[in-house]
């Protein structure tokens, strides 16, 4: 059987919120998505009968996490500002894996709450979670 070779590179990851690139990951993990609910929950009856329930639920988050340096932070301070004074700071939001078939979108996210921030001997990063109402992923598999 041969070999299978794929490349990854961190920097062919793209993130978009509202049109605006993000840019400046932190090292380490610097996206994760999750689904607010499973797809299908189940019960069963007392004479083992299964019911499976299938959730419409699309909500999910999306955590990016940025170096302090990043300019994306003042861009996203931004919106999450115009979003407490006037509800208007939501938008698209998509995360494609440009080394493969991976693809995150919503047509609706908005920021949940503005990052903590530390300060200290190192450099800190700072965590954006997003909500999205209508979250559709597809988990794909390398290309390059």
């Amino acid at each position: 059987m041969p070999m299978t070779f794929k490349n990854y590179d961190p920097s062919r990851v793209v993130v978009t919120f509202r049109g605006i690139l993000l840019q400046g990951f932190a090292d380490g993990a610097f996206v994760s998505t999750e689904r607010s609910e499973d797809a299908f929950s189940a019960s069963a009856g007392a004479a083992g009968d299964v019911t499976r329930v299938r959730s419409r639920n699309r909500m999910g988050s999306v955590t990016v996490t940025l170096m302090a340096a990043s300019p994306s932070n003042d861009s996203l301070s931004a919106v999450a500002a115009q979003d407490e004074a006037f509800g208007t700071g939501y938008g698209p939001l998509m995360i494609k894996d440009l080394n493969g078939t991976t693809l995150i979108q919503a047509s609706t996210a908005w920021i949940k709450k503005v990052p903590s921030v530390e300060f200290g001997k190192d450099a800190s990063s700072y965590e954006w979670v997003f909500e999205c109402a209508d979250m559709i992923k597809h988990v794909g598999g390398a290309t390059f």
